[in-house]
Order: C-alpha cells, then structure tokens, then sequence
C-alpha cells in the first residue's frame, strides 16, 4: 500500500552545500510571529529581538572564515540574506566528507551549520527576553547560479520592506 504522504526535500540534489558560491537563505520565526519588529510607514523598525537577530547575523563572518556576507533584511516574521562561501578565505583545516548520502549531517564550514549556528545563537539570547522566542525548523536556501540572479534577489531583499504589505 501506498503512503499517503511523502517527506518532500527542497534541496539541489547532488549539491555540496559546502561548495563556493553564493546561497539565498529566507528563515521563518515559529507559526510567523512578529518577533523582529514592525513595519511602520514603509519601514521597518527593529524590536529588542530583531537588534539580536541583527547583530548575530553580522557576526557570521567573525565565526566562519570562508563566509562573506551581501544584502540581508529583517522583516517583522521572517527575515532574507545572501551567504557567500569562498574557501579561498578559509582557515585550518576542512575535513573531507564522502557525498554518498546527501541528506548527512555535512558539517562545519556548510551551509546548514552556518545558519544552524545563527539560529541557535538567537535563540539562547532572545529566550533570556521571551521565552516564547522560536524559529521553523527548517529554513529555505537557493543556490545562485548567476550574477544577474545574484542581483535580482538583492534588488528583491533591497525591496521586501514597501512589498511587504502587498503580499499580505
């Protein structure tokens, strides 16, 4: 008999996620609370919460030497960046991991430990001010094939804030 439902992965497959180039990441608080803030007037206007998810976020680079970041926005449930990956910045050593199985835990220096690490940061500072501060258990990555994709979701993370309103 047939399942009804089958686990659906949104991963490039056959993709090293540890590999050089440039990832779009969208992460989600939990059930899309309000956490970061407000839109007001076209703007966005950071809470307490937010101010921790910001600096954490600029602080990536300081954690991850092959780590560069671009255009990045927090939005009130949710927020949008762009992680490059240049193993020309990277120090110490990279251990080697086989790609047989590409939903393995594929370790430092990955996409997947980057935002890992990100999250749980936020987390452990934002619970100190509420403790019902939670994010989805997953996030979204997109591999960026192209410098004009590149500059296509920087125009749109540049735009979220006056679209915001629109989606809704």
């Amino acid at each position: 008999m047939a399942t009804k439902f089958r686990k659906v992965y949104f991963r490039l497959p056959n993709w090293d996620y540890r590999e050089e180039g440039a990832y779009f990441i969208t992460i989600c608080t939990k059930d899309r609370v309000h956490f970061f803030g407000e839109i007001e007037n076209r703007k966005m206007t950071l809470s307490p919460i937010g101010e921790i998810a910001k600096a954490c976020w600029l602080e990536i680079e300081a954690h991850f030497s092959n780590v560069h970041l671009r255009e990045f926005i927090f939005m009130p449930d949710h927020m949008h960046g762009v992680i490059v990956i240049d193993k020309s910045k990277l120090t110490g050593s990279d251990p080697v991991i086989l790609r047989d199985n590409r939903f393995q835990n594929i370790g430092k220096n990955s996409i997947s430990s980057i935002v890992g690490s990100f999250k749980s940061a936020v987390s452990r500072k934002s619970r100190m001010m509420n403790p019902a501060f939670g994010w989805q258990s997953r996030f979204h990555d997109r591999v960026i094939r192209s410098s004009m994709e590149l500059d296509r979701i920087e125009n749109y993370i540049k735009r979220n804030v006056e679209n915001y309103n629109k989606k809704r």
